[in-house]
């Protein structure tokens, strides 16, 4: 097993051992009337905002979120390639942040990906945390 894939299965084994639950991570592609979802089903950990991070001026309402790139490899979300040259052709596995992609969290509005910060080992992704706000 490589580097990459024992960090992974680590990160999923915590995810599962801890307090989880699954949420949904929407890309939104094309322009309206021809608009997609393009969904994909992830575990996550998710947390209230911290207390430096509200000391720093954070909304108490946003959350952390930390997600493994299981779910997203295994369903190939949002579809295409893998980009072969960073960092000319961002890796579109990485949420991003702005209006396109959205996390959706049972019970609640969907909320805008606000900050995201992928670790990533060489071209892999092992762990995505964001900041999601509304």
């Amino acid at each position: 097993m490589s580097t990459a894939a024992s960090l992974i299965s680590a990160l999923d084994g915590a995810l599962l051992a801890g307090a989880w639950e699954e949420i949904i991570l929407r890309r939104v592609v094309g322009t309206a009337p021809n608009q997609v979802n393009i969904d994909v089903a992830c575990i996550a950990r998710v947390d209230a905002a911290t207390t430096e991070q509200l000391a720093a001026g954070i909304k108490a309402t946003d959350l952390n979120v930390i997600i493994s790139p299981t779910q997203i490899n295994s369903a190939q979300w949002p579809g295409g390639q893998v980009p072969a040259l960073p960092p000319f052709n961002v890796d579109q596995r990485i949420p991003r942040a702005g209006l396109t992609d959205k996390v959706l969290m049972r019970g609640q509005a969907p909320r805008a990906v606000d900050f995201v910060k992928p670790f990533m080992l060489g071209r892999e992704p092992i762990r995505i945390e964001m900041r999601v706000t509304g």
